[in-house]
């Protein structure tokens, strides 16, 4: 089980530069990334954004590239010398100066400076595609790592919280059988009332059926047995290697239907009480699983 938030960094360096790659993720629904870099880099961002999509399954993964040279490059200086005589003699021609053998290079640079390039060393683009590719695979295990850290202390807190769920669900429980009888013999004493007063006879048969009929209707014995059905899946699906986040978010979803519907059914005070405190625990634990991937 791995959490969706996560950084990881990885530098790679070479005899031309260091490659810095930083990936940051967080929480979102589906599988959204980003990718920041040099535009010298742009060739490289498809074999970044599959090594990102195969580590990946959900969250917002935000990459930034960064390349810095070594500073110990050789570079090629180039002169253009036609150029370079032709703004000599502009100035002479100009009346600036009288031979073009007197002509200083600050006056020249002052003209232009396009007589003189600086070219850099060819690239290997091969090698750097190699290089940014291992510091993308190092970030990578940095961000898995510290989500699977993530995911531990995320399990252990939704397991405690289970265990609470749980105990209120046991008392919840104990008291759906006398919730039940007491539903059924203020029924029967309202019923009774109300016949006294119209002074309609009692036929205990039919009576009997309407007050089951009613009472079947404030019953949460099915709303109980599908919840442990769904903690006991939920505790199974907390085992399961990979991506779970989706299943999770489900089946608590269904959990919080059924607390929802015990609490429209509930007419004790200790059910609906009980009620309040699940929704709670439960909202606690949706937003863990809402981070999780």
């Amino acid at each position: 089980m791995n959490s969706m938030t996560g950084f990881g960094r990885g530098i790679v360096t070479t005899e031309t530069g260091s490659f810095q790659v930083e990936i940051k993720t967080v929480n979102t629904r589906y599988c959204d990334i980003t990718i920041k870099s040099p535009k010298q880099f742009n060739i490289f961002e498809d074999k970044v954004r599959r090594l990102i999509q195969s580590a990946f399954q959900r969250g917002k993964v935000e990459v930034a590239i960064l390349y810095k040279e070594s500073g110990e490059q050789e570079k090629d200086l180039r002169m253009n010398r036609a150029l370079c005589g032709q703004i000599k003699q502009f100035l002479v021609d100009e009346g600036f100066y009288t031979d073009v053998k007197e002509v200083p290079l600050s006056a020249i640079m002052s003209i232009s400076s396009d007589w003189i390039s600086v070219e850099e060393p060819p690239t290997d683009e091969e090698a750097m595609g190699r290089s940014l590719e291992e510091a993308t695979k190092l970030a990578i295990d940095g961000v898995l790592a510290m989500r699977a850290k993530e995911g531990v202390a995320m399990k252990e807190d939704i397991t405690k919280r289970l265990q609470g769920i749980e105990t209120l669900f046991a008392y919840m429980e104990s008291r759906r059988d006398v919730a039940l009888a007491h539903h059924e013999e203020r029924l029967l004493q309202r019923i009774q009332t109300m016949l006294d007063k119209v002074g309609v006879d009692f036929q205990e048969e039919r009576f009997m059926q309407e007050v089951a009929i009613l009472s079947d209707k404030v019953d949460i014995s099915e709303e109980i047995a599908r919840f442990a059905s769904h903690v006991v899946q939920l505790k199974e699906i907390l085992e399961e290697e990979g991506p779970i986040g989706r299943k999770l978010d489900f089946l608590l979803q269904e959990m919080n239907r059924e607390v929802n519907t015990m609490g429209s059914k509930g007419n004790e005070i200790t059910i609906v009480d009980t009620v309040v405190q699940l929704k709670v625990e439960l909202e606690k634990v949706r937003e863990q699983i809402q981070n999780i991937e």
